[in-house]
């Protein structure tokens, strides 16, 4: 497995991860990312995975001082990835995004013309990524989240729509009273989940704190608010209750996630496509705010896919300065019909059977090289 960074890119390639060890336990599964990506503090929970961190980057289209650095990482990136290969013999490559999967999986396409290596890389947005749009001229499969992102790879040997694959446990764990007291909540009030993704977001955490009155004067819900960011919950939390907010549950990050949307009636979050897919297939209403530093914007085209399908609200700039934030989620969880059509549209679109897809295209090629 290769990529990562962020939660979008490594989380789909540990739901695969899972998935093949649970069909073949015997499989060997490495993992390469980066050190500072989501991967190298998550994979310590999973140490049947080897973690292979290697340097990489991304070129700047205008600062040419700043591309040298990344040139040399690039190529140490390689140089690292080469001996990764050396030791470890890959017959497999899975490129998931990030800046991490552009040298393995190059290498593995490179090799895989006179050794027995094949590769495969998996497109979680609507609008593929630099190194996917490039990867897919040399990859035997490209494997897509969403049927309008064939455009983004007209050059692709092969295409598979898989869907985005997601983590068991969004599929298992189910609303209980003991996933409402393991978070502190109250089971009897309306849960509204809001994140800013796997890094947070200080833009939407400020929102809901600044606006922490117009919560605690609402009697029949509370929010469970992931920060991303470590060490601020015991503050934030400290602060709310100095003010007398019992309603506004901080966590800085919450490993289990699908127990989180288990127990929530509203999810709050960006418009990553690994979002998108825990909440298609978990049928949860939601309002989405788009990250527009994303690259090429794909975050909005994201979320413009779901709102054309009335699967989510969109939370844009004008509809935040109006309306606050705190005031769109208010004035949604009033709205129980368009709450509840939104939560069926929005199941509707899930592929929960995106890992069974992926798992059989990955035996195909598998059988390709004899294993």
């Amino acid at each position: 497995m290769a990529g990562g960074g962020t939660g979008g890119h490594f989380y789909p390639a540990l739901a695969i991860s899972e998935g093949l060890k649970q069909q073949y336990p015997d499989a060997q599964i490495e993992h390469v990312g980066t050190r500072t990506g989501v991967e190298a503090k998550v994979l310590k929970e999973h140490p049947w995975i080897r973690f292979r961190p290697i340097h990489a980057s991304g070129l700047h289209r205008t600062n040419k001082k700043r591309n040298v650095l990344a040139a040399a990482k690039i190529a140490l990136g390689f140089l690292e990835t080469l001996w990764i290969f050396l030791r470890f013999r890959p017959q497999l490559v899975i490129g998931v995004g990030g800046y991490s999967s552009f040298a393995p999986v190059l290498l593995g396409a490179l090799l895989g013309r006179i050794l027995p290596i094949r590769t495969m890389i998996h497109e979680q947005n609507v609008i593929g990524g630099l190194a996917n749009r490039w990867l897919s001229r040399v990859v035997d499969v490209v494997m897509l989240s969403f049927e309008d992102s064939k455009r983004s790879f007209p050059h692709a040997r092969r295409i598979a729509v898989t869907g985005n694959p997601i983590r068991e446990e969004f599929l298992h764990v189910k609303r209980s009273d003991a996933v409402y007291a393991h978070f502190g909540l109250d089971p009897n009030r309306r849960t509204i989940l809001v994140f800013g993704g796997s890094k947070g977001s200080e833009e939407i955490t400020e929102q809901i704190l600044a606006a922490r009155r117009a919560v605690a004067a609402s009697k029949d819900l509370q929010i469970l608010l992931i920060t991303g960011k470590p060490g601020t919950q015991a503050p934030l939390q400290q602060e709310l209750e100095n003010a007398g907010v019992r309603n506004i549950i901080v966590r800085d990050y919450v490993h289990h996630m699908g127990a989180a949307f288990a127990v929530s009636d509203l999810v709050v979050c960006r418009s990553g496509a690994t979002s998108l897919a825990e909440i298609t297939s978990c049928g949860k209403a939601s309002i989405l705010l788009p990250w527009r530093e994303a690259t090429d914007d794909h975050q909005s085209k994201n979320a413009q896919w779901m709102q054309a399908e009335n699967a989510c609200a969109v939370a844009d700039e004008e509809s935040i300065v109006q309306r606050g934030l705190v005031g769109m989620i208010l004035e949604q969880v009033e709205d129980e019909l368009t709450l509840s059509q939104m939560a069926e549209n929005a199941k509707r679109l899930g592929r929960a059977d995106a890992e069974t897809l992926i798992l059989g295209e990955i035996r195909s090629m598998m059988r390709e090289v004899g294993a």
